[in-house]
């Protein structure tokens, strides 16, 4: 792609004028080593307030005025910083993480960052300096999800203001303290603050890139919504031997009803649950994509995938139903029938399918296969009265949204990050799989989003042993420097 470079205050800027220089990368891992050993889980109010004093300390020197807002008990970070452009760039950080199990990792602390560098196949523990710095990794909860792109963003301002460069466009930052816990309070939020939340534009910082791991945008998420289903037997558990086949089995019933949701190749089997049909732009995006194929993903999950899509990002404009567990009233297994089984699922949910939509479908569907729905667990006279007995218990998390890929605010920021990183290519994704709670931002605001993926692909979000490189986080620093400085035509 062509881009042109712009004149600032300071003169011309170019790709090779944000290259980071040793020391400014030896200082980048210092401050973000301190900001790694911060503990940011959710529900670690301590943890979030001075994770919350970390940022305000970082931005006020720079020009922001941060405030916290608080919503009932929930905290929230707001920063804005005013530079008189005709346009304002809205700018979304997770800041909390998920709690981390000390014993999976290889490290004593998840929040003692570790230093590593890969030997062969396997990452070993390293000082600074004995190797070369853009090789090494950062090891700590929260390394990538999603300290390593808030940090990215707090460096690249900083480095702006110790150059004397004004951004081309205003900038608001919101901090959100509880997107691992579904971020449920932003709705209201923004009804208190959307006058303060206005903006041209909003840019998502989180998520990884893709298995190529080069810079990637993605222009949409899914949204997310859970489900519990209940199937009944009798009201206290029976001999097998005595009562199988007389008594209706409730491993049995559920098995069943699964079934008649769910079919081969987790075909969604309930009706109108998935109107979504591809069009013909739609198709051609798909077959263009050569990253992240099936045929990669399986190399890289040493497992067999389904494959009869064109690639996998065309699963994500689907809605999905996932089948996360099942269990029973009985604590073994043992020769009785349980009195009761319940099934969980995660619905990932397209603008096309929101959550009342889907749930009303599933209810009809569960009708038709004979069952009474009940909001709460069988009475003694119901038992007696029905054989199929089911209850149903529903939550709705963040909303799923879905920018148009050939947007101008898109083209804007690939054009940004190749004045910040230099020729480079960028993927541009349609959606993630997962969800952002982004939606009711969009939504509220009537603006596009569009997410900035900075992590490496293997980051092990999530999971034990979660990392960032150190190349992709100069890199993350360069393109946000890139994107803030150039003309805000978008």
């Amino acid at each position: 792609m062509i881009f042109s470079l712009v004149v600032l205050s300071m003169g011309s800027v170019s790709a090779q004028e944000f290259d980071l220089s040793v020391k400014e990368k030896n200082e980048i891992l210092s401050e973000f080593n301190d900001y790694l050993s911060i503990s940011n889980v959710s529900d670690d109010a301590l943890g979030i307030q001075n994770n919350l004093d970390f940022l305000t300390n970082y931005l006020t020197p720079l020009g922001f005025e941060v405030t916290k807002w608080k919503v009932e008990e929930t905290p929230y970070l707001y920063a804005d910083l005013d530079v008189g452009a005709e346009k304002t760039l809205l700018i979304y950080l997770q800041l909390d993480a998920l709690p981390a199990d000390n014993s999976n990792w290889d490290q004593k602390d998840p929040f003692s960052p570790v230093l590593k560098h890969r030997v062969g196949g396997a990452w070993k523990a390293i000082e600074k300096g004995s190797e070369p710095i853009d090789s090494l990794a950062l090891f700590a909860r929260g390394a990538s999800d999603s300290k390593g792109p808030a940090f990215s963003l707090l460096y690249a301002l900083k480095y702006l203001d110790r150059k004397g460069i004004t951004p081309e466009v205003n900038i608001k930052i919101i901090g959100d303290t509880e997107e691992e816990k579904g971020s449920k309070k932003l709705t209201s939020l923004l009804a208190l603050k959307s006058d303060e939340l206005a903006a041209d534009a909003l840019l998502i910082l989180d998520g990884t890139r893709s298995l190529a791991d080069v810079p990637t945008l993605t222009f949409g998420a899914r949204g997310i919504a859970t489900m519990k289903l209940t199937v009944y037997g009798a009201p206290s558990e029976l001999h097998s031997g005595q009562y199988s086949g007389i008594s209706p089995n409730p491993w049995y019933l559920m098995n069943h009803l699964v079934a008649s949701m769910v079919g081969d190749h987790e075909e969604i089997l309930i009706d109108e649950f998935d109107p979504y049909k591809e069009s013909a732009t739609d198709l051609r995006y798909f077959e263009s994509l050569d990253l992240g194929t099936f045929e990669q993903l399986e190399s890289r999950l040493e497992s067999k995938l389904y494959n009869d899509r064109l690639h996998p990002q065309q699963v994500y404009q689907h809605p999905s139903l996932i089948l996360r567990g099942i269990s029973s009233s009985s604590a073994s297994v043992k020769t009785k029938i349980p009195t009761e089984v319940t099934a969980e699922f995660e619905l990932r949910l397209t603008p096309e399918t929101p959550a009342e939509r889907q749930f009303d479908l599933i209810q009809k569907h569960i009708q038709k296969q004979g069952y009474l729905i009940l909001p709460y667990p069988p009475t003694k006279a119901q038992r007696k009265e029905y054989l199929k007995l089911l209850s149903m218990e529903t939550t709705v998390g963040s909303v799923a949204f879905r920018t148009p890929i050939d947007s101008k605010f898109g083209d804007w920021l690939v054009s940004g990050i190749q004045r910040g990183i230099g020729k480079t290519e960028v993927l541009k994704l349609n959606t993630t799989g997962g969800s952002q709670p982004i939606g009711k931002f969009i939504d509220a605001l009537q603006i596009e989003g569009v997410a900035l993926r900075i992590p490496n692909p293997d980051a092990y979000i999530h999971a034990a042993n979660e990392n960032i490189r150190l190349k992709n986080l100069f890199e993350g620093i360069r393109s946000l420097l890139g994107i803030l400085t150039q003309s805000d035509d978008f």
